[in-house]
Parts: structure tokens; sequence; C-alpha cells
């Protein structure tokens, strides 16, 4: 696995990283074991985990895995702060406040048995808490060392700038990741928010950079008996990319990777990873057989003239 740099920061992390939102509800612990000493054995080091992941239960999960002895220090975690699930209605719930900012942390601390997470992302946008208040916490908590890094997730790119600036501007630990759905379907992050990530040295974290499996090809005929498409609390993450722009474009990928000789996931990855700011991407497979068989792609990089097309059809 390439290894690259989080932005600007001295962050060293594997370009792929593995993502946690189906543990704990689709995918069992033993598989999570698994993922994790696959993900280990590829050189590989960076865990998405959110206190809402698996309807609550993927913290857990990854707390029990790593009592089962995976060293701390051979991994990354990428955190979520101010996600709170709610097992009475099953509601997800986000609070940007201080409170609610340090006490999602240290929950999250306390289950995965460890001192610190490396990134903390907040996990959305809160319009009800000033900036002050929402960077004054994060940089307490960077100075208590509960956390090495800061950043945002899901936030508008005008959001990150004022962000960003306001850090620099007040001489607090300046953010160094921003966390989005990015992908050859969803291009969102592609305009004004790399251009934001560039102007202050920050690191994309990919979200769903297979479009929840669409762009692996499987749904070109049919969804999949066993698929997120076919289940009711996943299918809301494929939808929108099985309509007939997304489709088209998935048929342009499979032509490209039919060309090389590569799969349709190892053209889309690859495509992501060559794009500017784009440090790590997530890779949310819900079983472990999924995950390894992303992690053996070579994911070299494109001939010019093929990342030019697919850039023009996306």
């Amino acid at each position: 696995m390439k290894h690259t740099f989080l932005g600007a920061t001295g962050l060293r992390m594997g370009n792929l990283g593995l993502g946690t939102l189906t543990w704990g509800r689709d995918t069992e612990a033993s598989d999570a074991a698994h993922m994790v000493a696959t993900l280990l054995d590829h050189g590989g080091t960076t865990i998405d985990i959110s206190p809402v992941y698996g309807e609550g239960l993927a913290i857990e999960v990854l707390g029990s895995v790593f009592d089962g002895g995976v060293d701390r220090s051979e991994v990354i975690i990428v955190a979520h702060a101010g996600e709170f699930y709610h097992d009475d209605d099953g509601s997800v719930r986000f609070n940007g406040g201080r409170s609610a900012l340090l006490d999602s942390l240290y929950r999250t601390l306390e289950k995965l048995g460890t001192t610190y997470v490396d990134v903390l992302q907040v996990a959305a946008p809160d319009p009800r808490v000033a900036l002050e208040e929402q960077m004054s916490t994060l940089a307490e908590i960077v100075r208590s060392g509960a956390t090495r890094y800061i950043g945002l997730a899901n936030h508008a790119a005008w959001k990150v700038a004022r962000t960003a600036q306001y850090l620099t501007d007040s001489g607090l630990p300046a953010l160094g990741a921003v966390g989005a759905e990015y992908s050859v379907l969803q291009r969102r992050p592609a305009g004004e928010l790399t251009a934001v990530a560039k102007e202050f040295g920050l690191g994309i974290i990919a979200q769903a950079p297979l479009a929840g499996g669409v762009l692996t090809g499987k749904y070109r005929h049919t969804i999949p008996a066993t698929s997120r498409a076919a289940t009711e609390h996943l299918s809301a993450t494929v939808d929108p990319y099985l309509t007939d722009k997304p489709r088209r474009t998935v048929e342009a990928i499979v032509k490209a990777a039919d060309g090389l000789a590569r799969a349709p996931a190892d053209v889309s990855l690859a495509w992501l990873l060559s794009q500017p700011q784009v440090s790590c991407a997530l890779i949310g497979a819900r079983t472990h057989a999924q995950f390894e068989q992303v992690l053996s792609l070579d994911l070299v990089d494109l001939p010019d003239p093929v990342n030019r097309v697919i850039t023009e059809i996306a």
C-alpha cells in the first residue's frame, strides 16, 4: 500500500483506510477483526470510527478488536465528534457545542481503551454554536493530548475556509483534515472544497469512494440479494447512484477497466487517489472478503488520457 501525508501535516497514513459504518449490525465482530488484521498486513494504518456507526455498536466492536491484541501504535484512528446514537428511538443526533464534543470524544476513548485519537473530526456543522466555542474546545483537546490533529467532516467549503482562517488568525492549532463523500460519482469536493484544502494544506479523507459498491460494477444488471441496495437501512447510501447518469458513468468505467485489464474498482480508486489533496480513501466493506478484494488491487496510476476521460465523463 502507498503512504502519504495528511495534507501539510506530519501525519503519515496509508492511502486506503477502513470504514466501520456497518460494524455491529451488518458486519460480525470476527469479520471486523479479520479486516483490521488484513489492513495491517497490507501496510495500512487508518480506521474511521463514529459513535453512531452500526447503530452505536461499531465503536464497541472496534474496542473489542483492540482488546484482542492490536498494537495501538500501528493504527491511525480518525474519530468523529459530536454525534450521538439514541437507543430509545434509533435516532442520530448532533451537537457541536463544547460539552457535546468533549462527551462524545471521551466516550469514544473509553470504549476504544485508548488515551488519544489521531484525528478528531467535527462530524457535521452546527449553526447554533459559535465558531469561537467550537474551535477553542478543539484547541483544548489538542493541548490535552486527546487528539493529535483536528478536522471537519461533511462541512461546506465556505465553512471549512472560515474555520481554517479563524484558527490561523487566532494562533490556535490548525485544521489538518476535511472529510467528505468523494468518488467518480460524487464530484462535489473537486471544486471549491479542493481549492480550500489546497489553500490551507488540508488532507481530504474520502468517504464512500466506491459509491456504496456501485463503482465495482455489481449493480449494472441487477440488485444482488445480499447487497446494500437490497437492505432497507443501507439502501439510501446506494439509491442516488442507480439513476441513468451514474449508470452511464459506471459503464464508461467498466469499458476503461476492460481496456486496461483491470477491475472497475481498481480504476475508480486509482482515479480518486490521483485527485489533488486526497490523502486517504475509506473502504467501508461489509465483509472481510470484500475488503480483502479491494486491498488486493494494484491501484497503479492511470494513463493520463484515461484519467482525463474519466474526469470529463464524471
